[in-house]
């Protein structure tokens, strides 16, 4: 009798079958609306920025040119010269220069051939500046749907992760630190490789790793460094693959052999190229280090930073580099998660220790506090000086807190994913984060530099393309850049992130000559044909003018001896 009460209760409230999405509808599920999710906040957070698609570019008129420089030149390079980007003559005529320690960016620089055949440079620039974010929150969507299985949380997760102060302070002028997509993919490549590995998984880590390594030096080196971590933690947990078949073994060969293939050559060459080259640019990174407070401040790139100008107007780090605030409502999660860490998720000590590691590496050999050092207490980035080949090449502990959105992404998806958002607690409780979080997150108003040149860049296209030109009339090196976009002239000198001390060398009589008025000789020695000047500071000198209006000179120094 007892059985037959069980068996009715049970045809009372019978469990409803799991429903299976068919492969139209979960690409709608998880791949178009979470796109058009963070593609809707990213107008909300960047505009005007959507409005000037057309005649704007979506970064400073700094670094952010530079950038805009390195997409053309990969087009240029690969489609109109056949080479590889990674040498020109273009700059530092004539010498030319590797730019193999240039922060290059070619994953963006290859997809732009692709856009650049049928949109213009600026469009395809900034299609890629959007791609960075929504991307970024995907790929992190993706990552926490992994471990958490929850649809909301993982959305709340991508956007913690790519609306982050971290990522919307690169967006000033440093499209190859925006370009975080890879990371997480990487990073669901690699976990799931480790546990069940397949010829496809390790086809798409290996790739993954590529475009990582293509986004950024320091992306790579960061994943490179997480994946030890992440190879010991399944490990110590018994979770990795049991190697003792050809069907787990041969993945992880091909992983190693794909990697060694395609992955490697490019920092190897960027090792041997610093140690005999002596590639200069590198950063102080005891300025270039997180500062104590913040991550726990809200900084210079926060849309009501005056809040917070007591505190960030001692920072002497650029608010690009400086601008790291995680946001008391992602910090409130951490509580949480250390708390209840056990409760929530069986891999949240992994992902508390990811963040805190990377964290603690980001305040860089000294601590800081509001711009000064604090003694003489040594961190332990101090060790990984030594021990990394190559980590002094880049100077920018700070950079590093990109790892710790990273952790904020998954662990917030996490503890999240433990509200239930039927009930009314748990909509409240969403609601106010999501309300806090949205706020926390608002960036200052984003730069944009109009895509115009001035009348003396198109006169330099249309003079004959032999020689160099020295283009003084720009008002700023990445102008310089810039201009030669329009200008498809070959130029002496060169805004380059890393240049060898022995072009540093060669270039050094260029200056005296100039100072001490032999521009005949400039011809000679570095095969310069134009020389522009603004109007108010003409040369003095015979050779002839070939244009001239109210913004520059261009003088021609076909006739030195020589020449």
């Amino acid at each position: 009798m007892h059985a037959t009460m069980v068996e009715k209760r049970l045809n009372k409230n019978p469990k409803k079958p799991k429903r299976v999405l068919s492969r139209k509808h979960r690409f709608v599920k998880y791949f178009v609306l979470p796109l058009a999710i963070y593609f809707l906040f990213f107008c909300i957070y960047s505009w005007p920025w959507i409005k000037h698609f057309n005649t704007n570019f979506f970064t400073d008129a700094g670094d952010g040119l530079q950038n805009v420089w390195n997409m053309w030149w990969v087009n240029k390079s690969v489609v109109q010269l056949h080479q590889l980007p990674w040498y020109t003559t273009y700059l530092h005529a004539p010498f030319g220069v590797t730019l193999v320690g240039q922060t290059l960016n070619p994953v963006n620089g290859f997809t732009g051939i692709i856009l650049q055949r049928f949109m213009s440079l600026t469009q395809a620039f900034n299609i890629m500046v959007i791609f960075s974010f929504i991307a970024s929150g995907l790929t992190m969507f993706w990552l926490c749907h992994y471990f958490t299985k929850n649809y909301v949380a993982s959305i709340i997760g991508g956007a913690i992760f790519t609306f982050s102060s971290y990522h919307f302070a690169h967006a000033i002028g440093h499209i190859q630190l925006i370009t975080l997509e890879f990371i997480p993919l990487y990073i669901l490549f690699l976990w799931k490789l480790l546990k069940k590995p397949t010829i496809l998984l390790s086809i798409g880590a290996a790739v993954s790793l590529l475009l990582v390594l293509f986004s950024d030096y320091y992306y790579f080196l960061y994943v490179v460094m997480l994946s030890v971590f992440i190879i010991g933690y399944l490990w110590h947990k018994k979770e990795l693959a049991d190697y003792k078949d050809r069907d787990t073994y041969l993945p992880w060969v091909v992983f190693i052999v794909l990697s060694m293939l395609i992955v490697a050559p490019l920092p190897i060459a960027l090792l041997l190229v610093n140690k005999r080259e002596a590639l200069m640019g590198s950063h102080n990174a005891r300025v270039f280090s997180t500062d104590a407070a913040s991550p726990l401040v809200d900084g210079d790139f926060w849309r009501f930073n005056s809040l917070t100008t007591f505190y960030y107007k001692h920072v002497i780090a650029f608010k690009a580099e400086s601008s790291v605030y995680m946001g008391l409502s992602v910090i409130t999660l951490y509580i949480v998660a250390l708390w209840k860490r056990a409760k929530i998720h069986k891999d949240m000590v992994f992902w508390l220790g990811v963040s805190i590691f990377f964290g603690v590496m980001s305040l860089g050999p000294r601590p800081l506090v509001a711009g000064h050092s604090v003694g003489r207490i040594p961190l332990p980035y101090t060790i990984m000086e030594h021990v990394i080949p190559g980590i002094k090449l880049s100077g920018m502990p700070v950079r590093m807190m990109a790892m710790v959105s990273v952790g904020s992404g998954v662990i917030g998806a996490m503890v999240l994913s433990k509200l239930n958002p039927k009930a009314r607690k748990g909509k409240l409780v969403l609601l106010l984060f999501c309300s806090v979080l949205f706020i926390e997150m608002w960036p200052a108003e984003l730069p944009f530099t109009s895509n115009t040149m001035p009348g003396y860049v198109f006169a330099l296209r249309s003079l004959p393309h032999t020689g160099a030109v020295l283009d003084d009339a720009a008002p700023t090196e990445p102008t310089q850049l810039y201009h030669q976009t329009g200008d498809d002239q070959k130029m002496v000198l060169g805004y380059i992130s890393r240049t060898p001390q022995k072009i540093f060398d060669k270039e050094k009589p260029l200056s005296i000559l100039i100072s001490q008025g032999k521009y005949d000789q400039l011809c000679t020695m570095f095969s310069l044909r134009y020389f522009t000047t603004p109007p108010n500071r003409p040369l003095v000198t015979k050779f002839p003018i070939v244009y001239q209006d109210n913004q520059a000179i261009i003088y021609d120094l076909k006739n030195s001896p020589k020449c």
